[in-house]
């Protein structure tokens, strides 16, 4: 199963017979309930999006009316052709209506892929990446990688720009291949290791590139590159700035050089968060919703209506949980 990014799955940490000691709001400034009800539960989520029992799926922009066949996956889109991929080595390529486009079956599950016109991107759970021309079905670009012994469940897609494509590895590297003479110009080392040292996230923002594993956070422009070392759940872009959520429950506002600006703590808080507007929105799985100001000077605490004990994906203005939805827009009518 794959669990995600601006989506996450919440385990109990357990072990040597210490309980989890869980996160405890000073003060509440309510309850809230959620606002609607999808047509079935949610069964996998991914970065860049969410598979209900049903086959429809859910990407970065909300609810879709586009079904995937049962035992795949979503794993992201492209204008109006979807991604999927089973447990079984195989990928597809459907239409707004469930149409097969291209269908493909690798020697290795897919951990995760993107799409542009008729090029894909594939990272292979093998470590191996590939370019594809889903015309011709003719392999453009393929590399293997270092062998990984064990990698996190939240993983990065590639990143097609311009030119140029972005391969995050499963060992901690990024690949930037020449899409036009389909070869290798550069490979950058966030940090890598053999277990768990996968890239969690990548991202790009005007002149800069934002990536980390779950150890390091790396911030390249073409004038400098900038690391941050962290125990890491997730990380966000704003504008200049970049938020690193952290393992022991901070939120760590640096520059875009990634010096550090501010630290909010949120004692024992796991979360998932996305930012909508001006404020970030933090989901903790102890039942609770943290919404701050970009700039973390202050902050509120809501109580959700039950504790998040399963997979839960984000979007910019939704929480979706099991079959419910909260829309974070109504916040503000509800509480003033």
């Amino acid at each position: 199963m794959r669990y995600l990014l601006i989506f996450l799955s919440f385990l109990i940490l357990s072990g040597c017979g210490t309980k989890r000691q869980n996160f405890e709001p000073i003060s509440l400034l309510g309850e809230i309930d959620y606002d609607g009800n999808l047509n079935s539960f949610i069964a996998d989520v991914t970065i860049d999006g969410s598979t209900l029992k049903s086959g429809q799926i859910i990407t970065k922009s909300g609810l879709i009316d586009v079904k995937i066949p049962k035992k795949y996956t979503f794993l992201g889109h492209w204008e109006e052709k979807y991604l999927a991929s089973s447990k079984c080595s195989n990928l597809i390529i459907i239409d707004k209506n469930s149409k097969v486009l291209y269908e493909k079956k690798f020697d290795f599950i897919v951990a995760s892929a993107s799409l542009r016109d008729d090029m894909l991107a594939v990272v292979l759970g093998n470590n191996k990446v590939l370019l594809i021309d889903t015309k011709s079905d003719k392999i453009l670009y393929e590399k293997s990688g270092d062998k990984v012994y064990a990698h996190d469940s939240k993983l990065a897609t590639p990143y097609f720009l311009n030119s140029l494509l972005i391969f995050p590895t499963l060992d901690g590297k990024l690949l930037i291949v020449d899409l036009k003479k389909n070869k290798l110009l550069k490979d950058i080392v966030i940090k890598s290791e053999r277990f768990f040292s996968n890239v969690i996230y990548l991202n790009i923002f005007k002149d800069r590139m934002v990536a980390a594993t779950k150890q390091r956070v790396v911030s390249i422009n073409s004038n400098s590159i900038a690391f941050l070392d962290e125990e890491i759940k997730d990380v966000i872009i704003l504008e200049d700035r970049v938020l690193v959520f952290t393992k022991d429950g901070r939120v760590v506002l640096a520059d875009a050089d990634l010096k550090v600006l501010k630290s909010e703590k949120f004692k024992f808080a796991t979360f998932a968060a996305t930012n909508y507007k001006d404020s970030i929105y933090i989901i903790e799985r102890g039942g609770y919703l943290i919404v701050a100001d970009l700039n973390l000077t202050k902050s509120h605490v809501y109580a959700l209506p039950e504790k998040i004990e399963s997979l839960v994906f984000v979007t910019k203005d939704k929480l979706f949980y099991k079959d419910s939805y909260l829309e974070f827009s109504k916040l503000g009518k509800r509480y003033k």
